[in-house]
């Protein structure tokens, strides 16, 4: 009896083990390769993941978050937001929950985190063993330098993260989705 659990406990650890090496291609994963080769997705971001600090735990505790909120994750569901790429440009709009740590100045209201144009020092990679794309890249916009680090995922998962010379760290996670060119709107993949 000792030496049929063995056996069984054994089989199972192996199965286990060796299912992780298994690379299954989805309908999902090729539309993924689809969309980073022609330079056409949206990420619309329905979390975002600041760094947590005794400010945002008092404005937490104030009750100002949305519903489903806490500290260092923000329900972003219903609001406005944006990560397109399409060709050799982007487009962020970004809500930002932080801090700042230099002043952009008197005359900035917007807290966002906004670029549109060319970034710089791109680099996009694909890591094969966990089948998602990486991207790294550099904006500049008129206060402050953002490096950007996208990671898009097979299941058209994305993870957002945005370092700044001026605020506080933070990461967004969202869906991935395939942009028209014509009215630079998301339609879904589903």
């Amino acid at each position: 009896m000792k030496t049929l659990f063995l056996i069984l406990t054994s089989c199972l650890l192996i199965s286990c083990g060796s299912s992780q090496n298994l690379e299954v291609s989805t309908e999902k994963s090729k539309a993924l390769d689809e969309l980073v080769a022609q330079k056409k997705l949206e990420i619309i971001s329905d979390w975002a993941a600041p760094l947590a600090t005794s400010s945002l735990n008092a404005l937490s505790n104030s009750g100002l978050f949305p519903a489903g909120s806490t500290t260092n994750n923000i329900n972003l569901i219903g609001n406005f937001n944006h990560f397109r790429i399409l060709g050799d440009s982007i487009s962020v709009y970004l809500p930002y929950y932080g801090e700042r740590r230099i002043s952009a100045g008197f005359n900035n209201r917007n807290n966002n985190i906004e670029f549109d144009g060319v970034p710089e020092d791109i680099k996009v990679t694909y890591d094969e063993k966990k089948q998602r794309y990486l991207m790294k890249f550099g904006i500049r916009n008129a206060t402050e330098w953002l490096r950007v680090s996208v990671t898009l995922y097979p299941n058209l998962r994305s993870d957002i993260m945005i370092q700044s010379n001026h605020r506080t760290s933070i990461r967004y996670r969202g869906k991935v989705l395939k942009l028209e060119e014509k009215n630079n709107t998301a339609v879904s993949n589903n």
